[in-house]
């Protein structure tokens, strides 16, 4: 459902910010994310879930954290490009599994590009590559082929767009402090809940 969901999504925004996308940086995350996402597929069908939602909900907690305590600072040294290796290959992993790996990829980003433009246009691109692949993982096992997640996924299309629409004009009338207080409570907000639904 959430294969179908991103790819709409990051068409939708994509086509309107592809240009501002940082391409460079992507070059250097899908090598490893492919590794991970081949992975994921794998633990995704043998593995349990639970171990790997907490790892999840830990790590997007405590990052969602670090952007709200860095929240007001405008620049800072980018952080060295082999560290694509580890986000990449875990984003991989995280994406494959549930479609959450987000938080890891602009865990990345973040640490690489300072420009809130920038960096939504690169995740809007990276969205839409990492989920088309996941897509194409999915259709060679046969895990996606099924009319009722389809179905669920189609209706909830009109919320995601309406979501994204208030998001986009929402997001061009924030300052940079204001966008890390957002999406570090996102973070925060959404890590904690996976760690208390895993706990509980």
């Amino acid at each position: 459902m959430m294969v179908i969901i991103d790819i709409c999504a990051s068409l939708y925004v994509g086509r309107k910010s592809s240009s501002d996308a940082n391409i460079q940086e992507l070059k250097w995350l899908f090598p490893f994310s492919l590794i991970g996402m081949v992975l994921g597929i794998f633990l995704l069908i043998k593995a349990p879930s639970e171990p790997l939602l907490l790892i999840l909900g830990t790590f997007a907690a405590i990052n969602g954290i670090r952007v709200l305590v860095q929240r007001n600072v405008e620049s800072r040294d980018p952080i060295n490009k082999w560290w694509a290796m580890p986000f990449g290959f875990f984003g991989g992993v995280f994406t494959a599994l549930f479609a959450t790996g987000g938080p890891v990829y602009v865990s990345y980003l973040g640490l690489r590009i300072n420009n809130p433009k920038v960096l939504r246009a690169t995740m809007a691109f990276a969205i839409f590559m990492l989920t088309f692949l996941r897509l194409t993982l999915m259709l060679v096992t046969g895990l996606i082929l099924s009319w009722e997640v389809i179905g669920l996924a189609v209706c909830l299309l009109p919320v995601t767009f309406l979501g994204i629409w208030a998001g986009t004009n929402v997001h061009t009338r924030l300052s940079n402090a204001s966008m890390r207080i957002a999406y570090g409570s996102i973070l925060v907000f959404a890590g904690s809940m996976l760690l208390i639904r895993q706990i509980t």
